[in-house]
C-alpha cells in the first residue's frame, strides 16, 4: 500500500531564502503525489496591517509549488476590503473552517478544505486558525469575521468528510496546546501544526501524531503514514541540498 505523504512549513514571515525554496521546490518534484502544505503565519504583515505592494512570500510560495495552507493571525484581518488586499497573491486556497462571516463574505480563496487526489488515496485537509475574534466578544461587534472554537469545528467537518476520503487532516495555526486537544478527536488523522514555533513530531497513545516544523523557514517538515496508527515525521533542515 502506498503511503501518503506531506511536506509542511510554518511560520515563514516572509522569510524564506533562495536556497531554501529551491529545496522545497526540489522536494515537491522529487516525491510524486506529495501535498506541500503551510501551517499559517506565511507574510510579514501583523494582524492589523497589510503590505500595498502585495505579499511576495505567497508570490514565492506559489512558484514553488503548495497546494494549500491554513490562515494564520497573520494573514487575517477584521475588515474584508484590507483581508483580499492581503491575501490577493496565494495562488492556492487560504484554509479557515472555524471562521466565519459577521458582515461581509469571506473572500472566494478562503475556505474551510480542501481535499486532494493522491497516489496513495484522496486527503482532506481541514485549516484551522486562531480564535482571534471569538463571537461573543466585543470585538465582534465591529469586524467582517469572527472565529469559532477550532476543536469543535474540527471534530464536526471531520466527521462529516470521513465517508469521502480515505485520510483526515488539520492543517492547523492553533498552537501545540489546541493541537493536541484536535489530535485527540476520532475523526482526525494526522495534525501538521503551527504558531508556536516548535520544532517537534509526538504522538500519544491512541492520537494522531502532531508535527511541527518550526518557524523562518529553518526546516520543513515530511510525514509519512498509511493510515492513523502508521504516521511518521521528520524534520528536514532547509538550507541543505541532501536527505
Amino acid at each position: 500500500m502506498p503511503a501518503f505523504t506531506f511536506f509542511h512549513t510554518a511560520d515563514l514571515h516572509n522569510r524564506l531564502s533562495p536556497a531554501a525554496a529551491r529545496r522545497l521546490a526540489d522536494l515537491k518534484r522529487r516525491h510524486e503525489g506529495a501535498l506541500l502544505l503551510d501551517a499559517g503565519d506565511a507574510i510579514g504583515a501583523g494582524n492589523l496591517t497589510f503590505r500595498p505592494g502585495g505579499e511576495p512570500i505567497l508570490r514565492r510560495m506559489a512558484e514553488i509549488g503548495y497546494d494549500a495552507m491554513s490562515m494564520g493571525n497573520r494573514e487575517s484581518h477584521p475588515l474584508r476590503r484590507i483581508l483580499e488586499r492581503k491575501l490577493r497573491d496565494a495562488a492556492f486556497p487560504i484554509l479557515a473552517a472555524n471562521m466565519r462571516s459577521a458582515r461581509q463574505p469571506l473572500p472566494r480563496t478562503v475556505r474551510s478544505h480542501a481535499v486532494f487526489d493522491t497516489p496513495a488515496g484522496r486527503v482532506a485537509v481541514i485549516g484551522l486558525a486562531p480564535q482571534i475574534t471569538r463571537p461573543n466578544s466585543l470585538w465582534a461587534r465591529v469586524t467582517d469575521y469572527v472565529f469559532d472554537d477550532p476543536v469543535s469545528t474540527a471534530e464536526e467537518l471531520s466527521a462529516g468528510l470521513r465517508g469521502e476520503v480515505d485520510v483526515v487532516i488539520c492543517l492547523s495555526h492553533c498552537g501545540e496546546r489546541i493541537d493536541a486537544e484536535i489530535a485527540a478527536l476520532e475523526g482526525v488523522d494526522l495534525v501538521l501544526g503551527g504558531h508556536t514555533h516548535a520544532e517537534r513530531v509526538s504522538q500519544r497513545s491512541g492520537q494522531a501524531l502532531v508535527v511541527h516544523p518550526g518557524h523562518h523557514g529553518n526546516h520543513v517538515a515530511q510525514t509519512q503514514m498509511t493510515s492513523r496508527e502508521d504516521a511518521r515525521g521528520v524534520l528536514l533542515p532547509l538550507e541543505e541540498r541532501d536527505d
